[in-house]
C-alpha cells in the first residue's frame, strides 16, 4: 500500500480554504450567451483555463447557487470574453445581482449571436462540450470554434480580493 492511500481524509474548513486560495492569482473572463428571446446574458468567472489544444477546449466553473447560469445553461453556444488590465469595473458589473449587466456595454454578436464585448482582449466563440457537477460548482467545458484577439492588453488578474496592478509590466 502506498503512503498516500493510508491517509485519512479530513474535511477542510471552507472559509480557511477560500482564504488560502486567495493567494492564487486567477484570470477574469465574462461568459455570455443569448436567451431564447435574443437577450444577452452574461456572468463573470474567475476560474477559467485552457484544457486541450486538439481539440481546442476551455473550461470554467460556476457556483451551483448562481441565479444567472440557469438562464444560460441550455444554450449550446457561448462566448468567453477575456478581460484586459484595467477592466475591473466591467468584471464587477457582470457579477452584480439585480442589474442589467449589458447596460452601457458595447458589444456585437458572434457568428452564433452571442455577445462579443468590445472591451475584451480576447474572445473565444465556443459550443458546449460537456458539463458536470464538482462539489459546490458546475464545471463547463467549451469547444472553441473561433477566436479573436481584439486588444493586446495585459490580463485582468484577481488576487487576494483585488485586481493586480500590472502597470509596471506594460513596458517589459
Amino acid at each position: 500500500m502506498n503512503q498516500h492511500s493510508a491517509r485519512t481524509a479530513t474535511k477542510v474548513d471552507p472559509a480557511a480554504f477560500r482564504q488560502s486560495m486567495r493567494h492564487v492569482p486567477t484570470p477574469v473572463a465574462i461568459v455570455a450567451t443569448t436567451s431564447a428571446a435574443g437577450q444577452p446574458i452574461g456572468l463573470t468567472v474567475g476560474s477559467f483555463t485552457s484544457v486541450s489544444l486538439d481539440p481546442a477546449l476551455v473550461t470554467f466553473f460556476v457556483d451551483k447557487q448562481s441565479t444567472t447560469w440557469p438562464l444560460m445553461e441550455d444554450s449550446g453556444t457561448f462566448t468567453v470574453n477575456i478581460l484586459g488590465h484595467g477592466k475591473g469595473e466591467r468584471c464587477r458589473s457582470f457579477s452584480s445581482r439585480g442589474v442589467d449587466r449589458f447596460s452601457g456595454v458595447d458589444w456585437t454578436a458572434s457568428t452564433d449571436g452571442d455577445p462579443v464585448l468590445s472591451e475584451a482582449s480576447v474572445v473565444l466563440e465556443c459550443s458546449k462540450h460537456s458539463s458536470r457537477v464538482l462539489g459546490d460548482h458546475l464545471q463547463v467545458v467549451g469547444e472553441v470554434s473561433k477566436l479573436h484577439v481584439l486588444h493586446e492588453d495585459l490580463p485582468l488578474v484577481y488576487h487576494q480580493g483585488t485586481f493586480l496592478n500590472l502597470d509596471h509590466l506594460a513596458s517589459v
